[in-house]
């Protein structure tokens, strides 16, 4: 559903698709806190239902406890904790379980933006027509195009090297990306999981992310998705200015 607080518009969406059995994404999207994110369950893993809804739940803790500058602080330790609580819970199960999640936060405060994540959950950018992807996936695929070990087309035909490099709750400590910048009137972020990415190319998300109505947007990428097959769970928020 779409909110409106103090010019910012919010629409979320998030869908199971047309292969999994159960939605392992989960997200939060609370404009009067100035905070959204996604987070996706380690597919393949134990309990990744459990993992991205841990992950959400700590977010949804800090936004009731702190905002603008406090909130922002607050981010890494609550990543932390959702951290050990995910690692020492697949510990309690096995020395081999593992049960982990992606995770994508904006936090707009004041005249900034600041975006965490770990894994390839994703943030972009729309601004003065430009969309720019802001985040960087934690991916082998990424490693090794940033070694020049695989071009781009080749990287296309190694589905392996699409491979998580960092998520929460894999390891005693978790990697977390950040990104701060300031806002600008009229700008538009959007935030999904990779079952939206599989099903659309950077290209096509641009070619849809501009309409003015955001709740179509959402609608339509859910209706192309499934019409395309979803082979994941989907989610994105967009959070326009």
């Amino acid at each position: 559903m779409q909110n409106l607080n103090v010019g910012i518009a919010t629409s979320s969406m998030t869908h199971t698709g047309c292969v999994r059995e159960k939605n392992e994404d989960a997200l939060i999207a609370l404009p009067k806190s100035g905070i959204w994110a996604v987070a996706d369950g380690m597919g393949g893993h134990d309990a990744g239902d459990y993992a991205s809804r841990c992950v959400i739940s700590h977010l949804y803790q800090a936004a009731a406890n702190y905002q603008g500058q406090a909130l922002v602080d607050a981010i890494p330790s609550v990543i932390q904790a959702a951290n050990t609580e995910l690692y020492r819970y697949a510990n309690s199960i096995s020395t081999e379980s593992v049960i982990g999640s992606t995770v994508v936060v904006l936090v707009l405060e004041n005249d900034r933006y600041h975006c965490f994540w770990s894994g390839d959950s994703r943030c972009y950018l729309l601004r003065d027509d430009t969309f720019t992807l802001i985040t960087r996936d934690h991916t082998e695929a990424e490693e090794l195009l940033a070694e020049g070990i695989l071009s781009l087309e080749e990287i296309k035909n190694t589905p392996a090297a699409n491979t998580l490099t960092q998520a929460i709750g894999v390891d005693e400590s978790p990697y977390v990306d950040y990104i701060c910048d300031y806002i600008y009137e009229e700008d538009r972020f959007l935030l999904c999981t990779d079952g939206l990415t599989k099903v659309y190319s950077d290209e096509q998300l641009a070619l849809r992310v501009d309409a003015n109505n955001i709740d179509k947007i959402n609608q339509s990428f859910l209706t192309g998705a499934l019409d395309a097959g979803a082979p994941d769970n989907l989610s994105s928020i967009i959070v326009s200015l």
